[in-house]
């Protein structure tokens, strides 16, 4: 089989059996309601965008709340509330009952201040989001912002179904020994040296 030439594929178009009258009227039916769509979801962007200002006082009053340390407290992103956004996270629908947070998460996750959460274009949020997350000083990484960035593209106006084209992210500065996603394998030593000498003690 080799390739299909560009003048070939024009040809194969040109040969395609013309749509009946019925079906080229449903098209432009679709058409008008898609433009409506696309009239409409700039419509919720403006709104959305809107409401997220007057939202953001609220967010700022509840890590105030959480990150306020009082006395001998634990040191954690969340002193007022040990264990917030780990809690958080795990019951939330997208994470919960998947194998996204793991184990070796959660002591990490204990750090955690605050998320942050915007689109790349407040016009259109099809085109992605980025996700920031701030840290307080723990004994695993330096980094004091982590950052996760999902571009999509609508495959199909029809049902809105979204791919993701590119994922970007933070390289995590991890510090000496505590990188978490490194299994820890203790080597075994094996028996020869002392033992052997222990042996040809006893039997002289």
């Amino acid at each position: 089989m080799g390739l299909v030439k560009k003048d070939d594929a024009k040809t194969e178009e040109a040969d395609a059996p013309e749509d009946p009258p019925v079906v080229k009227k449903l098209k432009e039916i679709d058409d008008k309601y898609l433009e409506l769509e696309r009239e409409y979801e700039k419509e919720v962007a403006k709104l959305e965008a809107e409401f997220r200002a007057k939202q953001q006082p609220h967010l700022e009053e509840r890590k105030k709340i959480l990150t306020v340390a009082e006395g001998d407290g634990p040191k954690t992103g969340t002193p007022a509330l040990s264990s917030f956004w780990l809690k958080a996270l795990q019951n939330h629908p997208a994470f919960g009952e998947s194998d996204t947070i793991q184990e070796w998460d959660g002591p990490v996750l204990e750090y955690l201040v605050d998320i942050e959460t915007s689109n790349h274009d407040d016009a259109d949020a099809k085109k992605g989001f980025k996700l920031v997350f701030h840290f307080s000083e723990n004994p695993y990484f330096t980094n004091t912002d982590l950052f996760k960035e999902y571009y999509t593209e609508e495959m199909n106006p029809y049902n809105g179904e979204l791919v993701v084209k590119e994922i970007k992210a933070s390289t995590i500065e991890w510090k000496a020994g505590k990188d978490v996603t490194v299994e820890k394998v203790a080597k075994k030593v094996k028996g020869g040296g002392a033992k052997k000498a222990k042996q040809k003690k006893e039997k002289e």
